[in-house]
């Protein structure tokens, strides 16, 4: 077993058998992607939170610049990792909702709800996109969502505007989106130095080696 004695301490509290896997196998993701870029065995990262209770890196010190962040929903777990960048991802599997407007106007902008008239179905894409860049800044809901809004006109290339109640500069982010069959992944991330950053995906099987 990989996880550390406070994991397993909260893997416990899950009062459904599904839960419990799906909270092993995601945070096992995490410690086993780690060690593919740093010679250290999976059981051996220790984990801080702030404030917001974002984790990062505790232990070993010398890695502490190696960033992550985790997703996950039913059957797919995402983990995001990048050198010195705070990042953000979310990952959510497509299903009906019973009352989308309700949801919509609660947390979506009125620039948001405009466009979701015209097109519902892009309701998760907002929803990741939204999720990516609050877990990017890593204050969480500490962010209104109605406080910025993200725009589609182009879905590869997904832009943001600030609102009040939101301090932050457009310019400096840039997003990513995949819509997959039956789930949607967003990817938050501040611009490089000197140049947009790239993305590489690889599918892992956890604790396995395997890609």
């Amino acid at each position: 077993m990989v996880l550390s004695h406070e994991e397993k301490e909260q893997q416990r509290r899950f009062a459904f058998e599904r839960l419990r896997r799906q909270y092993l196998v995601s945070h096992a993701l995490v410690r086993d992607v780690l060690s593919r870029y740093a010679p250290v065995a999976p059981q051996d990262w220790r984990f801080q939170a702030n404030s917001y209770g974002r984790p990062s890196i505790a232990e070993p010190a010398g890695w502490r610049g190696l960033r992550f962040n985790l997703s996950h929903t039913d059957g797919r777990a995402v983990v995001a990792v990048a050198w010195e960048v705070d990042i953000g991802v979310d990952v959510e599997g497509l299903r009906d909702l019973d009352d989308l407007s309700q949801i919509v106007e609660q947390f979506f902008s009125p620039i948001e709800v405009a466009q979701l008239r015209s097109r519902p179905e892009w309701f998760y894409d907002f929803w990741t996109l939204k999720e990516a860049y609050i877990k990017a800044r890593g204050m969480g809901l500490a962010i209104p969502l109605h406080t910025f809004s993200f725009n589609l006109a182009d879905p590869a290339l997904p832009t943001i505007m600030f609102h009040q109640g939101c301090d932050d500069l457009a310019e400096r982010w840039q997003f990513f989106l995949r819509r997959g069959e039956g789930y949607r992944i967003a990817l938050a991330a501040p611009m490089g130095p000197k140049h947009p950053i790239s993305v590489l995906e690889t599918e892992v099987v956890p604790l396995t080696g395997a890609v």
